[in-house]
């Protein structure tokens, strides 16, 4: 069954998000900065933009409203505060 998630990131906001299937990520409104694990490039997504993920964690920042597309969708948002000023977010991928 396909599950869609309407949600906001707003500024000093992480979004950690495991993907157990594949799934789209579309930006509904503003703009956001994506990290998958199983990737070497950043995503940079806005208005009216979307990506195919593949399975895997993805990090999400930015101010945006976005939409996830997919099946079994598990997704845990945790604040930047939660890893101190200048955090490392390949730490978190790990």
């Amino acid at each position: 069954m396909i599950t869609y998630l309407r949600l906001s990131v707003t500024p000093n906001e992480l979004l950690v998000v495991e993907l157990t299937h594949p799934a789209q990520l579309w930006c509904e409104d503003g703009g956001v900065w994506v990290t998958h694990e199983q990737s070497t490039e950043d995503i940079e997504l806005y208005r009216g933009e979307h990506r195919q993920l593949a399975v895997g964690k993805v990090l999400v920042e930015g101010a945006g409203r976005l939409c996830f597309c997919g099946e079994n969708l598990q997704i845990s948002p945790v604040s930047m505060s939660q890893f101190g000023a200048g955090y490392d977010s390949s730490l978190v991928l790990a």
